[in-house]
């Protein structure tokens, strides 16, 4: 009896949570900057990072919307130098994959696409880890990487709002 009253608050609580999910407002966020556009379920904040190469100093632009139980829908991207971003797609896009997997990460879904009508090149990853799931759309736009990301438990990276968020990704002029 006392695991069945434990059992069930903890199902209304699962419940919940996928049914705020499912219900999240989203609207349509458009970077300037970022030359992208896409549907965020909240207010945006961006960051800037600094990341230091063998070869160069990157700026890293992060879009982020936070939301509660660790999940988080972003955007972030970089202009590659002009010797990587000369290179072919795919070995970008598995660079740019195994480093989002790191050493305790297991890629759990790879999947080649192209988005837009300019059928750019790009990548659907889905990958665990301790901490969670992290869903990621890597599409390159000549020396860009963008990666469209959606962090959280399984249940909320798999739902139909990270397919929404994914899908409403499109790159502007």
């Amino acid at each position: 009896m006392r695991t069945r009253m434990v059992a069930v608050p903890g199902l209304l609580l699962v419940l919940a949570a996928s049914t705020a999910y499912a219900q999240l407002e989203f609207k349509t966020y458009a970077s300037a900057a970022g030359r992208y556009k896409v549907l965020f379920p909240g207010a945006v904040k961006t960051e800037v990072i600094p990341v230091k190469t063998e070869k160069a100093e990157l700026k890293v632009t992060v879009e982020s919307v936070e939301l509660r139980a660790g999940t988080s829908f972003l955007v972030t991207f970089v202009d590659a130098p002009d010797d990587i971003a000369k290179q072919e797609a795919k070995p970008r896009l598995d660079k740019v994959r195994d480093g989002n997997k790191g050493l305790d990460g297991k890629v759990t879904e790879d999947k080649e696409l192209t988005v837009g009508t300019e059928k750019y090149p790009a990548r659907d990853v889905l990958i665990e880890k301790a901490g969670g799931f992290l869903r990621n759309r890597i599409v390159i736009v000549g020396p860009r990487v963008y990666q469209v990301m959606v962090q959280g438990p399984k249940d909320v990276v798999t739902s139909a709002s990270a397919d929404k968020f994914l899908e409403s990704f499109e790159v502007t002029k």
